[in-house]
């Protein structure tokens, strides 16, 4: 009996060595190829980054763009064809909340057609030091053209459309063609030729309204609204082909495409942004209010190295502090939505709502900009989504509060009270 029950114990420890054998070899494996992800998937993310932000700074062959400063102190950026010789020249004008780099994709195309082109930052914009007042930007119209000398070509959009009109009243501004991009100008008894350019969901020019003017040709784009019209080709197109009739060249049979290898540099360099924040492992204890910056850091500065040259997201250091006032006021607002049990995402349906009701009461202006706002929460609601990822809903919250301090910030002309008294007709 007794030595039945050793032989049945060798056996047993016999068959459980030879398992273990067995499963060695696959235990290694599964730690080398934990490693492997571990290391390298961090190592592709930031590859995406890299090779991203190469592919957004593409501009088409052919084109010069330069950052200069005009007039004393209005910054700009110049459009240059590659060919040498005399150009005509085009003044483009950005609308409210927007910088120089919104005219892009317009000053790239006109460049590459034989113009050159100079898009301005009105005072209170983009990396304007001046602040902002609805006179100020036809006077800095009229200070541009008085350093440019004769411009050939205005376009303009929203409330750049009407500072050109302010200035071609004043006779500060004489082009041969005025293209108005999501406005309706009035350029008085003697303006110049008048081209409206609108999209077909345009909230505050809308095609209508553009009809009904007799004395101006109209062209409706079916694809954009009026937060999107200067990304539009078939505006774009429009533009440019108006532009070389005005100057007597031949209008070209496309227009560049280089905006294409600029937003799939984005989208690639956002996708390895958000892979290398989940990669993200858990901060100690003494570090984890560290982790809220930190995914932002990752994902908003792969979105501003790959658009700040052509959206303008790069920051501006008098920004900071109303930047640092809405991220506390984010901060609050978030908190007190936690301590209410209502998750963040709550507030894109209430900003919708807001939106919506301003549109059902004829309030265009403020639809508009919840519309926008609505836009600027769902991003930070994913950044939080994100940082909550080996963390805390407290992380989440302070990734989404800065998040929203930056691009409120970023964009509010400045002063903010003067933009305030200009949407409320003071």
């Amino acid at each position: 009996m007794f030595n039945q029950l050793a032989n049945a114990a060798r056996l047993r420890l016999h068959q459980y060595c030879s398992l273990r054998r067995q499963r060695a070899p696959s235990n290694t494996l599964t730690n080398v190829m934990s490693a492997c992800i571990k290391w390298c998937l961090p190592a592709v993310a930031i590859a995406l980054i890299v090779t991203g932000v190469a592919l957004s700074h593409r501009i088409e062959p052919g084109v010069r763009v330069e950052a200069v400063t005009i007039a004393g102190d209005t910054p700009a950026l110049k459009f240059v064809p590659a060919d040498s010789g005399p150009h005509p020249v085009v003044l483009l004008a950005h609308g409210v909340t927007g910088s120089k780099e919104m005219f892009f994709r317009f000053g790239e195309a006109l460049a590459a057609s034989g113009f050159v082109c100079v898009s301005v930052d009105f005072p209170g914009h983009g990396a304007s030091e001046q602040a902002f007042s609805a006179a100020g930007t036809v006077q800095t119209l009229e200070e541009a053209t008085h350093a440019l000398g004769p411009v050939d070509v205005f376009i303009g959009h929203s409330m750049g459309a009407y500072a050109g009109a302010g200035a071609v009243r004043d006779a500060g501004l004489n082009p041969r063609l005025f293209i108005a991009v999501g406005a309706i100008p009035d350029l008085g008894g003697h303006g110049p030729p008048l081209l409206l350019l609108a999209g077909r969901f345009e909230e505050f020019a809308t095609p209508a309204r553009l009809k009904a003017r007799t004395d101006a040709r109209v062209v409706i784009s079916p694809n954009s609204d009026h937060a999107f019209e200067l990304f539009d080709g078939y505006l774009v197109k429009t533009a440019v082909k108006a532009a070389c009739t005005a100057v007597g060249r031949p209008s070209p049979v496309s227009i560049p495409n280089s905006w294409r290898w600029r937003l799939f540099g984005m989208v690639l360099a956002l996708l390895g942004a958000v892979v290398l924040a989940l990669c993200l492992p858990a901060f100690p204890s003494r570090w984890a209010l560290m982790r809220g910056p930190a995914v932002w850091v990752i994902v908003a500065g792969a979105f501003i190295l790959c658009s700040g040259t052509w959206i303008g997201a790069m920051p501006h250091l008098r920004h900071i502090p109303l930047q640092i006032a809405v991220m506390i006021v984010g901060w609050l607002t978030i908190t007190g939505a936690a301590r209410l049990r209502l998750p963040r995402w709550s507030l894109v349906p209430l900003t919708v709502a807001v939106a919506m009701i301003c549109t059902v009461v004829g309030a265009p202006m403020p639809a508009f900009f919840a519309a926008l706002f609505v836009l600027a929460l769902l991003a930070g609601t994913i950044l939080g989504l994100i940082a909550d990822h080996r963390g805390s809903r407290r992380d989440g919250d302070i990734a989404m509060a800065i998040h929203m301090g930056y691009v409120v910030g970023q964009w509010l002309p400045f002063p903010v009270l003067a933009f305030v008294k200009l949407l409320l007709g003071f």
